[in-house]
């Protein structure tokens, strides 16, 4: 299923090889239920490095950093492919001062690196 027909923001298309970042933001039943670990296990399996959080409003933000395809793969599989129930997944480009590994931590991260914070 193409992801705009699943009701999945694309995001910016981006170039070949490019592995530039982007803040989803996951609403629905998405706490409480594994939401974040599956959406690790994902990230993982389409070469996604980044964090996955739980907000106060109960939605789920994701900083994920990939090439373009891999990146609407993975939203497409959070839509379909993860515990609990999905409302919306809604996707916009990261600040470039956000854009960097290890920033929502503190911490310099590792290329391969996908994090599950509190």
């Amino acid at each position: 299923m193409d992801p705009d027909e699943a009701g999945v923001s694309s995001g910016d298309a981006g170039t070949p090889g490019d592995r530039s970042g982007e803040r989803i933001v996951v609403t629905g039943r998405v706490q409480g239920v594994g939401f974040r670990w599956t959406a690790a296990r994902l990230a993982r399996a389409f070469g996604i490095t980044g964090t996955v959080r739980n907000r106060p409003d109960g939605a789920v933000e994701i900083h994920a950093r990939g090439d373009a395809a891999s990146r609407g793969r993975f939203r497409a599989a959070l839509r379909s492919d993860t515990p609990g129930r999905v409302d919306a997944v809604r996707s916009s480009p990261l600040d470039p001062a956000e854009d960097r590994p290890g920033k929502e931590t503190g911490k310099e991260a590792l290329a391969d690196d996908f994090r599950i914070l509190p």
